[in-house]
């Protein structure tokens, strides 16, 4: 990885599109770049492999929603988040296909909507928000998991078990996320403990 960000970035500045002083923002923009496609890359491919696509779309368009306006927690590697992310999706998407219960779903939203209303946004020591942003945040977190608790509990009680995996894998990906605010929390905890 390190090799082809560096190539990359070498190439812009033989081309003279950067200067040489970006040269750091620009290698921090390909690492994050090229983690995103690979991430992406392995959410497709797996998907795909156990035939569970439209299932880790609406899954990731839950999770991935409140988790940018909520936080929760970050692994200290790229490696180690993606590690934790895939265990937790793929636990997702095994809990989607093993429930078939409306009232499981309502319940793991409703544990998530609970916990972004009261906690969030939780700050990542490496990205400190100001009075502003953290109102900000914490309306938006607040909207979107209404939004999907609402969705969630008008597609249980009109959809009940049909077409369950919708409703499934909108309410486990917010299960995920809530999952995630929690350890945040306990790690903040034991911290000032």
């Amino acid at each position: 990885m390190d090799k082809l960000i560096t190539t990359s970035t070498d190439y812009l500045v033989r081309r003279q599109v950067i200067d040489e002083d970006d040269r750091d923002i620009y290698e921090y923009g390909f690492h994050a770049l090229y983690n995103n496609i690979i991430d992406i890359s392995s959410i497709v491919i797996i998907s795909i492999w156990l035939g569970q696509v439209p299932q880790s779309i609406l899954y990731h368009l839950s999770f991935v929603a409140i988790r940018q306006s909520a936080g929760g927690f970050h692994a200290k590697t790229h490696l180690r988040c993606f590690v934790m992310s895939t265990a937790i999706w793929l636990l997702s998407l095994w809990g989607i296909s093993q429930t078939s219960s409306p009232a499981v779903c309502i319940a793991l939203a409703g544990v998530s909507l609970i916990l972004v209303w009261v906690k969030a946004p939780i700050e990542h020591e490496n990205s400190p928000m100001d009075y502003d942003k953290v109102k900000h945040m914490q309306v938006l977190s607040r909207i979107l998991s209404t939004a999907f608790f609402v969705v969630i509990l008008f597609l249980a009680l009109v959809m009940g078990k049909s077409h369950f995996w919708i409703t499934g894998s909108l309410a486990y990906g917010m299960a995920s996320h809530a999952v995630l605010m929690l350890i945040s929390l306990f790690m903040e905890h034991n911290k000032r403990v």
